[in-house]
């Protein structure tokens, strides 16, 4: 049975390229692209409703959540999904930030491209 990997990344461009790479290595991906949407999957999830992913790579900064650590809070605190490996992604190296976020449960911080933002 493929393990399962839940993306939640507001990019399509990277969802894209991240559903195609975990395809071909055999894995069943499911994407979403808003918090709210991750908040769903999360209750159903919860309420046995859906299954449970082996890993969640959760992008740091969607539409309707400006920080994503909220929502890595709700993943870990919750009995059904603490136990979900969950890799933080971003685009911003920050390590200060990336420590704050293993403290906070995070399993991996993850920058995405190895250039600054630009802006």
């Amino acid at each position: 049975m493929a393990k399962k990997i839940l993306l939640i990344e507001d990019d399509l461009a990277t969802i894209e390229i991240y559903e195609r790479a975990f395809k071909q290595a055999g894995f069943e991906i499911e994407s979403l692209i808003t918090g709210f949407q991750a908040r769903g999957r999360l209750r159903e999830i919860r309420e046995g409703k859906k299954e449970k992913p082996d890993l969640i790579l959760l992008d740091l900064l969607l539409p309707d959540i400006t920080n994503g650590t909220p929502l890595l809070k709700e993943i870990k605190e919750q009995t059904q999904t603490k136990d979900i490996l969950v890799f933080v992604l971003t685009n911003y190296p920050d390590l200060q930030l990336g420590r704050k976020l293993l403290r906070e449960g995070a399993d991996k911080f993850l920058i995405k491209t190895n250039y600054p933002p630009s802006g």
